[in-house]
């Protein structure tokens, strides 16, 4: 017998739509988190989006944390969540899922995904947590309260969040995939800057038993130990996830153990996406250090425990770094299964004790890092991407990897803002 839906961490919701699923392009926008230094790109979306009904009146981009701005657009998010509920502009769907295929902006690769709700009891973002749900990089406390601002007073989220598991066999969603034509279409609209299409297609609850039948054998072949199996990592909107699950421990306070089972607020609507889908491609994000003194090569290396080499040493790991004129590799004295972010950060955080103007960032693209590096009194290290079958086992042993360890993909292939669901 398939585990329960509860046991699942899983809660079919009752999802909320634009009424005019043909104007997806200036209905969705992409995560409040993308371009967070480019407020051009913002200005832009403003412009196009007008007067028209949008997600991007119900979201707080974060290039206006901290302006004269911000304010005044938390207020207006309440206010346009109510309006769109009252007018009719939101229309609630029956209780079930929505199946969707994003086409990426390369018009190639297509993201298959499941928006469901999830129970925020099972997860946590403590980085050693054992819950069904675990993070899979650092959460940065800092960025939780804004967010948390906005929560408290709102009646609707709308999620940018997307949940990975690990079905390498493709049972739970690719079935579901090849019977989408059986489903009603409820959008399929190309959307608008640069993000590519989607259509999505209702799933009732009654038709939920495969993905359930599914999920619970996956459920089921997971070692078990201390708390909760990892069925499910955190793939993005983290920070995200973290403030709904902040806001439901808020409301938790206030409640019986018989009122916790069933607020709204409990359950967080999210993307699940199988984190061998085609479409995810895992890339590194190499680092760049500035203010380099001309001991730094030798110290890191000291920090790190490697040797320095003009050329990678066969059968030992290394890391290719570039500091002004220099070039070469980083050869580790030992094996170990850490992944480059992690003895990277480590050697780096050494490294800036002893030289605090040294300062560091997270550089996408190989060609970038070195281009940085070369430049006089920097450097580029060049880090090895997680493969997709290393992630589930080594946040399941480490724990949260490393802040900054892997991209899912360029900002534009991100979630975007779409459906919505009542959090009161």
């Amino acid at each position: 017998m398939p585990h329960s839906l509860e046991t699942l961490g899983l809660k079919i919701p009752h999802i909320y739509l634009p009424e005019n699923t043909r104007a997806l392009d200036t209905w969705c926008v992409i995560a409040c988190d993308q371009y967070t230094s480019d407020p051009a790109y913002w200005e832009n979306v403003e412009r196009t989006v007008g007067d028209q009904p949008s997600t991007l009146k119900m979201v707080l981009p974060e290039v206006y944390l901290g302006t004269e701005k911000q304010q005044a657009r938390v207020e207006e998010t309440y206010r346009t969540m109510q309006r769109y509920l009252d007018s009719g502009i939101l229309r609630e769907l029956p209780c079930g899922c929505i199946l969707t295929q994003r086409t990426l902006p390369d018009g190639k690769r297509v993201r298959t995904g499941l928006v469901i709700s999830m129970d925020l009891e099972r997860y946590s973002y403590e980085s050693d947590a054992k819950t069904l749900v675990r993070v899979t990089e650092g959460t940065i406390p800092a960025r939780i309260p804004p967010r948390l601002a906005i929560r408290e007073k709102a009646s609707l989220e709308l999620p940018h969040i997307m949940v990975l598991f690990d079905d390498p066999e493709r049972t739970v969603l690719e079935p579901l995939a090849e019977t989408h034509a059986s489903f009603e279409t409820v959008y399929d609209a190309d959307l608008g800057f640069g993000m590519g299409h989607i259509a999505g297609y209702f799933v009732p609850e009654s038709k939920m038993g495969g993905v359930q039948k599914a999920l619970s054998a996956l459920y089921d072949a997971l070692p078990k130990g201390e708390g909760d199996p990892m069925l499910y990592a955190m793939g993005d909107g983290n920070h995200s996830f973290a403030t709904a699950k902040a806001h439901w421990e808020n409301i938790k306070k206030t409640l019986t153990p018989e009122q916790q089972a069933t607020p709204p607020a409990r359950f967080a609507l999210c993307e699940l996406v199988n984190i061998h889908d085609d479409s995810l491609l895992f890339e590194p994000i190499h680092r760049a250090l500035f203010q380099v003194p001309g001991e730094a090569v030798q110290e890191l290396a000291e920090a790190m425990d490697a040797d320095i080499a003009d050329q990678p040493v066969e059968g030992k790991r290394c890391m290719p770094f570039v500091c002004g004129a220099q070039a070469g590799v980083f050869v580790f004295r030992k094996e170990t299964d850490r992944l480059d972010a992690a003895l990277a950060d480590d050697g780096i955080s050494v490294l800036m004790q002893a030289h605090p103007e040294i300062s560091v960032d997270y550089i996408h693209g190989e060609k970038e890092t070195l281009a940085l590096g070369a430049r006089p009194n920097q450097m580029g290290l060049l880090l090895k991407v997680v493969q997709k079958d290393e992630l589930f086992p080594l946040v399941s042993r480490y724990g949260a990897l490393p802040r900054k360890s892997f991209s899912m993909g360029e900002a534009d292939e991100k979630r975007c803002y779409l459906e919505a669901k009542r959090i009161v």
